[in-house]
């Protein structure tokens, strides 16, 4: 799936899915479930939070 088909299905622009990857954007709980439901995934899945030690 394109950045540009994702930001598509879920109603957002597609430099607001590069953000979200880039870690320069957090969604909110809304957009973080529509687009957990495009993959068919838990949000926890589809959001892993990297803890730095």
């Amino acid at each position: 799936m394109t950045q540009e088909g994702l930001a598509e299905r879920v109603g957002v622009s597609r430099q607001t899915i590069i953000s979200i990857e880039r870690g320069n954007y957090t969604p909110s709980v809304l957009l973080a479930l529509k687009i957990a439901n495009v993959f068919k995934v838990g949000v926890e899945d589809a959001f892993k939070i990297r803890h730095e030690k």
